[in-house]
C-alpha cells in the first residue's frame, strides 16, 4: 500500500470542510481508504506519524497538522470521536472553573460527563477525562446549552456542581458565594434570551 501525503492531504482537506477541525478517526480512514486492508492501513499511519505527516492523538483518533483547523482544535473536539454514540457534555471542574466558582485553573484538563464509559485519556492537546453518568438523555438538554461552533454541550452551572457532587469529587475548592451568585446570573442571563427570543417569535407571526 502506498498511500500518498498529497493524495491523503487532499482528502483530508476534503473531509475537514465539512467536519471543522483537524481530528481524524480510524473509521474515516476506512472510509478515505476502503480499497485496503485494515492492517496494511494501520502500519502506514503509523509510519505517517513518525514521518511528522499526522499526529497521534489517543488510540483510534490522529490529528493533520496541516489542516486550516489545527490550530482551533481542541479538547472538546474529542469526546463525541470517542462516544460517539453517546450523549457527552462539559462539566464538573471544567464548567465550576470557567465560571470562576473554584479557584483551580483548567487550561489542558476537560472534564466531560457521558453515559457511555469512563476514561481518561493523555493527549499532545492534554487531558480529557471522561464520567460516566446514569441520567437520561432527555432530562439532560434542560440542564445544558450548546456551545457555539463546537460539537458538544456544556452543563450549566448548577448541573456542573450537582455532578461534581454525584460523583463524589472534592468540594473543599468550592466558594459557595460565588458558587450562588454565579447560578444566580446564568438563571437571569437565561430567562432574558429567552423571553428575547420569544419576543421575536410572537412578532413574526
Amino acid at each position: 500500500m502506498n498511500v500518498k501525503k498529497t493524495e491523503l492531504a487532499t482528502k483530508l482537506h476534503k473531509l475537514q470542510k465539512y467536519t471543522k477541525h483537524s481530528l481524524v478517526t480510524i473509521a474515516q480512514f476506512r472510509m478515505l481508504f476502503p480499497e485496503y486492508q485494515d492492517s496494511v492501513l494501520k502500519v502506514r499511519l503509523s509510519q505517517l506519524t513518525t514521518s511528522g505527516v499526522l499526529e497521534k492523538i489517543c488510540r483510534g483518533v490522529w490529528s493533520f497538522p496541516e489542516s486550516e483547523y489545527y490550530a482551533t482544535t481542541d479538547l472538546r473536539y474529542l469526546p463525541h470521536l470517542l462516544r460517539r454514540t453517546d450523549i457527552n457534555y462539559i462539566s464538573l471542574e471544567s464548567v465550576l472553573s470557567k465560571h470562576s466558582v473554584i479557584s483551580q485553573q483548567m487550561f489542558d484538563y476537560l472534564t466531560v460527563m457521558t453515559t457511555g464509559r469512563s476514561g481518561t485519556f493523555q493527549t499532545p492537546m492534554g487531558t480529557l477525562e471522561l464520567v460516566h453518568t446514569k441520567k437520561q438523555p432527555l432530562l439532560l438538554l434542560a440542564d445544558t446549552a450548546a456551545v457555539e461552533n463546537v460539537p458538544i454541550r456544556e452543563a450549566l452551572i448548577e448541573r456542573a456542581y450537582k455532578d461534581l457532587k454525584k460523583v463524589g469529587r472534592n468540594l473543599d475548592l468550592i466558594d459557595m458565594g460565588e458558587l450562588q451568585e454565579a447560578i444566580n446570573g446564568q438563571s437571569t442571563r437565561l430567562h432574558t434570551i429567552n423571553r428575547d427570543v420569544k419576543t421575536l417569535m410572537d412578532n413574526e407571526v
